[in-house]
């Protein structure tokens, strides 16, 4: 078989919980799927990955119990040590090219309709 251009998609092994939310929270989340134009798997799953890796105290009480994060968006492993140290992973960072959560980006109604 030839290489291709573009490697293919991973398949990560997912499991399925139940929510519950408060209604602003979830209207919010609405508008953030929508906005994005993703699910709100893709939504929910990429806030947790982007909180964990930026909470350095979360960090700091997984290197204390010998812990590590499990595995980032692309799949691979990040100790809880390099995540204290904030070294920069050799993966780009999810948050990378969008503002950071909670401030949204504004846009021109008319561009995307």
């Amino acid at each position: 078989m030839m290489p291709t251009v573009i490697p293919r998609q991973p398949k990560k092994e997912r499991d399925q919980i139940t929510i519950k939310l408060d209604r602003d929270v979830l209207q919010n989340l609405e508008h953030y799927c929508r906005y994005l134009d993703s699910s709100r798997d893709y939504v929910i799953n990429q806030c947790l990955v982007f909180i964990f890796r930026k909470d350095r105290p979360f960090a700091d009480w997984l290197a204390t119990n010998g812990l590590a994060l499990s595995g980032d968006s692309n799949g691979t492993a990040v100790t809880a040590a390099k995540a204290a140290t904030g070294r920069k992973a050799k993966t780009p960072d999810i948050g990378q090219g969008r503002l950071p959560i909670g401030e949204p980006e504004r846009h021109d109604s008319s561009a995307r309709r």
